[in-house]
């Protein structure tokens, strides 16, 4: 299983499965050798796995998965689909920009950040019905940003030209329009446009995770204005005090080198 996402409307918990190509839903509670509730697989799906491809999301507010294939498409289902479905929409095409699970390499031959078909993770807004899907990772992409609904050959409606230096997880804080990453011992903060390219800096904040310490995951946590940063191979868990994510900004809010506060 390559990728995880939790639906906390419903209290379930969805999985990928890119060796059985499918989808695969479970309770919350789940515990032990439990059999998911649905499962999303068959030839009509079109779901492609090859190593460690496949990120999924769940828009829990429009009951809806969403999940990126190494095929150049954002596949969308209904969160209740079961068995061997089409999905709803396609998002898929040139003028979409979209590159996911292409194998890069740099000059020495290794893999680069999406190397050996890894796709991006993809969120999504449903406040402002917005799908942010990056490019690029840690070599300084971009951030393409389209209609929630979206499909077909369609182009974004936004883009943040960074360039965004970050790897394949990222969080976006709704509410405020907000993309939020780690990278380089710096939480980065990022305004989302709705529409046109944003050329905008971030907002920088000093949150250096330690000898070793490569983050490999983030979360958010509202409640406690809180980022949350897993890390390898520092093999821990950092939780920073980082209200700037969740707070207004004034107007003309420069740069911020300050360091966010652990917890």
């Amino acid at each position: 299983m390559h990728d995880i996402a939790f639906d906390a409307i419903h209290d379930e918990i969805v999985v990928t499965s890119p060796l059985a190509q499918g989808i695969l839903t479970f309770r919350g509670a789940a515990n032990g050798e439990e059999a998911p509730i649905r499962y999303i697989q068959g030839d009509k799906t079109q779901i492609k796995g090859v190593g460690a491809t496949g990120k999924v999301s769940i828009d829990a507010v429009h009951n809806e998965i969403y999940m990126a294939t190494p095929d150049q498409t954002i596949l969308v289902f209904n969160r209740t689909d079961q068995g061997n479905v089409a999905p709803k929409r396609v998002l898929g095409g040139p003028d979409t920009q979209l590159e996911l699970g292409k194998q890069n390499t740099d000059k020495t031959g290794a893999h680069g950040t999406y190397g050996g078909g890894n796709t991006p993770a993809i969120r999504v807004d449903p406040i402002h019905n917005l799908l942010i899907v990056p490019q690029g990772g840690y070599g300084g992409g971009k951030i393409l940003v389209f209609d929630r609904t979206a499909s077909g050959n369609t182009p974004p409606k936004g883009i943040i030209q960074g360039p965004v230096s970050m790897g394949n997880q990222f969080e976006v804080y709704a509410p405020k329009l907000r993309l939020v990453t780690h990278t380089k011992n710096y939480i980065e903060i990022w305004r989302i446009p709705e529409s046109g390219t944003s050329t905008d800096k971030p907002m920088r904040i000093a949150a250096p995770l330690g000898k070793g310490g490569g983050d490999i995951g983030i979360v958010l946590d509202p409640l406690h204005k809180e980022v949350i940063v897993a890390t390898s191979p520092g093999n821990s868990v950092e939780t920073f005090s980082v209200p700037e994510v969740y707070d207004d900004w004034p107007a003309g809010t420069p740069l911020s080198t300050s360091a966010a506060t652990p917890q």
